[in-house]
């Protein structure tokens, strides 16, 4: 076998990888898991076989960096959590960003066909979708997939998104099958229950016509036919009467909790309350915080309340910023931060440049939505969330700076 057919088959295994793995991550337990090992195994066989360093390779130094950083950081809040013995089992959570550079190494030594990745992620939301009707007819509850409702609801909108960027220059054949795909993303998302991600979906919509605005396409009949039919889409989810009572719902704990109804059984009003709690001492946390998990004991443990004695029992604030500060004070709040907007920098740059190209709109939209996912729920201490963040951001930000480099 030549070293041409052996980089070919190589590159088939990875782009196989690539159109599997956006399918099992929501829908199959440790499937994404198993997607993710076998990357960073084919990684650390090209670093040892041809003596290569991620951390050298232009194109994936930056992200090499942020993981093993963001790693890094999370290990210090163990360290300094007091109860490091107790809290050793949730650091494998995070192993996806110390293995995150020899993901990239794999990546890196395939040629990547992007169009894998689409058609995976439209299976994926197809998959979704009837998981979703299957769980809501069968069951009468919220759509959950293999893990929590709001973490299915959010990786959900992410996946929507990444297949509606993609979508401006495919053919009418291509574009129907995207809106089917979306119509079943939409109803997992509205399925979820999850308001958080329907928050999420509204703010993503924004930035996405900002980006589509920004490329000054002029709208044929086919595309304006896509739009009529997915806004109709979006309206007939707008009517879905559990969307309706939960966002009238939120609206009304938020309304009572202002006016000083603070009910304890409210989840709403509970989440206000941390924030409030969180914000008042904020100037008291360490440098290095008060440890991994350890936020709500912190803050709560002199609150005899009931809603005291109920918040001091979640390990989250239900707001990544605030509980990362609260864990591991600056030093983790800093790197999720650069985690989150050094690659969000070099997708904006490289739009800049290219208005056309759907990586960078994906890239950036994929950020945004975590950013917007962490306001009101945790972020990056879920395995789903995690290797979603660490497969997309890795493929996204090699494909980009490959882009920018080429002439």
């Amino acid at each position: 076998m030549t070293v041409q057919s052996v980089g070919k088959y190589y590159s088939q295994v990875i782009n196989v990888l690539i159109f599997i793995f956006p399918i099992v991550i929501n829908s199959m337990q440790v499937a994404g898991d198993i997607v993710l090992l076998i990357l960073a195994m084919m990684g650390i066989y090209v670093a040892i076989s041809q003596k290569l360093s991620p951390f050298v390779i232009k194109e994936i130094k930056v992200f090499s960096y942020l993981g093993v950083g963001y790693f890094a950081a999370v290990c210090l809040s163990v360290l300094f959590s007091g109860q490091a013995a107790e809290l050793a089992h949730y650091i494998p959570r995070d192993f996806y960003f110390l293995f995150a550079p020899f993901i990239a190494l794999a990546l890196f030594k395939a040629e990547i066909n992007i169009n894998y990745l689409i058609v995976g992620a439209k299976v994926a939301l197809l998959v979704l979708g009837i998981i979703s009707l299957q769980q809501w007819f069968g069951q009468g509850g919220r759509a959950s997939g293999v893990m929590n409702a709001g973490v299915f609801g959010n990786l959900t909108v992410s996946l929507f998104f990444i297949v509606l960027a993609s979508s401006h220059h495919e053919s009418l054949k291509q574009n129907l099958f995207t809106l089917l795909s979306l119509s079943f993303g939409l109803a997992a998302i509205i399925g979820s229950g999850t308001r958080g991600a329907w928050l999420s979906f509204v703010l993503l919509l924004v930035a996405y016509l900002y980006f589509f605005y920004k490329q000054k396409a002029k709208l044929n009949s086919k595309l304006k036919i896509i739009i009529v039919l997915f806004i109709i889409l979006i309206s007939i989810g707008g009517f879905n009467q559990n969307f309706q009572d939960r966002t009238n719902l939120a609206y009304l704990e938020i309304s009572n909790w202002v006016s000083g109804d603070k009910d304890v059984n409210s989840s709403t009003s509970m989440r206000l309350n941390m924030y409030k709690k969180a914000i008042d001492n904020i100037e008291d946390v360490p440098f290095f915080g008060y440890g991994l998990r350890t936020s709500n004991m912190v803050l709560f443990k002199n609150d005899s309340s009931q809603a005291g004695v109920k918040s001091s029992r979640f390990n989250h604030l239900h707001n990544a910023f605030l509980t990362n500060y609260y864990n591991g004070g600056i030093v983790l709040l800093g790197a999720l931060l650069l985690l989150l907007f050094v690659p969000l920098r070099i997708f904006l740059n490289a739009n800049n440049q290219n208005y056309e190209e759907p990586v960078f709109i994906s890239g950036a939209l994929l950020i945004i939505g975590y950013v917007t996912y962490g306001m009101v729920n945790i972020l990056l201490g879920d395995t789903y969330m995690n290797g979603f963040y660490v497969f997309f951001l890795a493929i996204f930000l090699l494909l980009t700076n490959k882009s920018i480099k080429a002439p």
